[in-house]
Order: C-alpha cells, then sequence, then structure tokens
C-alpha cells in the first residue's frame, strides 16, 4: 500500500473459507481470495508466516506471556471483537462516524483490554480531527500490544497534523524499528521519516537528534513558561537557541517571559531580535505594543499562553488514516 491510498473493501465478497461474513483480509493460502477476521485468526498457521496479520499475531503471543500478570490473567484476543472493530470501521469508511463511534465506545465498555478497540477509537477521533484525544487511544492500544505498527504510524500521523514532528518522528520510527522491511507500513513510514529529516535539514540546517533534543527543549519551555517558572523557561529557550539561533518563537517566549518578570527592556530587546528575523511575527508585534503601552511601574499580566507550534509551517503534513 502506497502513500496516500486507503485499503478499499469489497463489501459483495464473502469470505472463501466460511462464506457467512465478509471477506476483509486478503489471504495468500486462499489464492489472496478475502477471508473475515475470524478464520484468519481461526485458520492461522506457520504456512502463514509472510502474512503481516501472522507476523503480528506472533508478536501478540510473545508479548502476552511477558506480560503474564502474577493473578495468572494475560491480555486477551478475540476474535468475535475483531471483528465488530472491523464492522464499526468499515461504517466511519462510509460516512458513518457516529454510528462507528457509538459501537467502538460500547466495544470499549466491555473489552478495554483489547488493543483494537483501542485502536480503532483513536482512528475515529484521528478522522474527526480530534488528534489530541485520538493519540490517547494509540498510547493505550501499543501500552497493550507495543507491536501495533497500524497505531504506531497513525500516531506519528496525528503528531504530524498537530504540527509536533518530533513525536511524529519517534512514532514512525517505531514503525520501522518493530515491523519487517518489506511490509507496507515500514516502507511508508520510512519514506515519511526520510521526507522529514530532508525537510528539517534544509529548513534547519540540524540533525535528526539534534531537531529532536531542540523540539523536546522548546517543549519544556513552554510548558515551564505556562506553569509560570519563567526563569527556568528562559534557560529552556534559549538551549533552542543554541541548536537554532533564529528561532523565533524562542525568542518571542522569551521576551513573554522577561515581561512576565518585570524587566521591560529585556523583554524588548527580546521581541526585537524575533522581529529581527520575522518581521510579520504576530505574537511578538502584538506582545511589544502591548509592553510599550504600560506604564513605567506597570508589568505585563500573567496570563496563560496559547500554544505556539513548533515549525508548524515549515512542515507538509499529509492526512492519511490506516486501518487494521
Amino acid at each position: 500500500m502506497t502513500t496516500g491510498e486507503k485499503k478499499k473493501y469489497n463489501m459483495k465478497n464473502k469470505c472463501s473459507i466460511c462464506s457467512k461474513d465478509k471477506g476483509r483480509r486478503e489471504c495468500k493460502l486462499k489464492e489472496n481470495t478475502e477471508i473475515c477476521s475470524r478464520c484468519c485468526a481461526e485458520n492461522r498457521s506457520s504456512d502463514c508466516e509472510e502474512c503481516p496479520h501472522y507476523v503480528q499475531a506472533e508478536k501478540y503471543a510473545v508479548e502476552k506471556m511477558k506480560n503474564a500478570g502474577s493473578n495468572g490473567m494475560i491480555l486477551r484476543i478475540d476474535p468475535e471483537v475483531d471483528k465488530a472493530v472491523d464492522d464499526a470501521l468499515i461504517l466511519m469508511e462510509k460516512g458513518k462516524i457516529a454510528k462507528s463511534e457509538s459501537l467502538i465506545k460500547d466495544l470499549l465498555d466491555k473489552h478495554p483490554d483489547i488493543h483494537t478497540v483501542q485502536f480503532a477509537m483513536g482512528t475515529i477521533l484521528a478522522n474527526k480531527k480530534n488528534y489530541a484525544d485520538a493519540i490517547v487511544y494509540f498510547d493505550k492500544c501499543t501500552e497493550i500490544f507495543p507491536y501495533c505498527l497500524e497505531a504506531w504510524f497513525n500516531k506519528g500521523s496525528a503528531y504530524m497534523c498537530m504540527a509536533d514532528v518530533g513525536n511524529a518522528l519517534k512514532s514512525f520510527q517505531k514503525v520501522i524499528d518493530y515491523g519487517d522491511k518489506d511490509e507496507d507500513f515500514v516502507i511508508t513510514a520510512g519514506e515519511r521519516v526520510r521526507e522529514i529529516k530532508g525537510v528539517i535539514s534544509k529548513t534547519t540546517g540540524l540533525s535528526f537528534d539534534e531537531y529532536i533534543q531542540s523540539s523536546d527543549a522548546f517543549a519544556q519551555g513552554f510548558s515551564d513558561m505556562n506553569a509560570g517558572n519563567y526563569e527556568k523557561a528562559i534557560k529552556g529557550f534559549n538551549k533552542v537557541l543554541s541548536f537554532e539561533k533564529n528561532h523565533v518563537q524562542s525568542y518571542g517566549n522569551i521576551g513573554l517571559c522577561h515581561a512576565y518578570l518585570g524587566d521591560k527592556q529585556a523583554a524588548l530587546t527580546a521581541f526585537d531580535r524575533a522581529l529581527a528575523i520575522d518581521p510579520d511575527y504576530g505574537p511578538a508585534l502584538g506582545n511589544k505594543q502591548i509592553l510599550l503601552a504600560l506604564g513605567d511601574d506597570e508589568k505585563m499580566e500573567d496570563i496563560q499562553a496559547k500554544p505556539v507550534d513548533y515549525y508548524k509551517e515549515k512542515v507538509l503534513t499529509k492526512k492519511w488514516w490506516q486501518r487494521k
């Protein structure tokens, strides 16, 4: 499967084994005919070694053994639940989002320990553009089953849509780390990682590791700023500037921190540095005007800063959601 392509299911085809349920998975042992998820699970054998569903099932079996608790309980695979998940995601693809979400919510109430259910809710929320909430469910999915390539891939796509390039790269890298090199997900994830690294190198001059460190420092500095830890936040933004000396958002946020601390001159200097890099940078323009309007003894009001997207305009995002 190539970038931008979604798997389509022929809803008229019955499973070539049971002839009852819809065929959704191409089976090489059945001359590439489509079979249902239940028959896929029930007929899976060592002859299926080249099939990605077999590979994931084997990894899942290993993970079940690793995660067996002291009470003897292990993680579950349930073909009936997988079929219900498939049906719900088909409804999503047909545009029946509300019905699909309702079915998955019901499955979540009954089977929160099954990774495919968590994955499905994340995918539905991602299609609704609720990316932050989607990531929560992709995280739950990979906590249950770390080898779910679809969840890592969709998590990376969600981060890209949120302009969080650092976490997107980490997620796509997990696909590469956990998958086999010939799998579609791994190939596409590799393409995305190379593409993002190319954009980063071209626009910032940073290596992948340097970009991740810079991105993490910016995120921590912004968190400290919102928590009122302004001196610590300034150190964080200065760390970003040690990687990229013309990072306009960091200068703008340093200006805000100084303004909140009552150091008007330092704040104006930082705002001017930001505007020297980008004369149209709105946050610095607006905050400088506010600061200049204050009296000598006045301090900028300490308000909650709005999130700043990290290199959002420099990264071309693609909205493509994979399903199982």
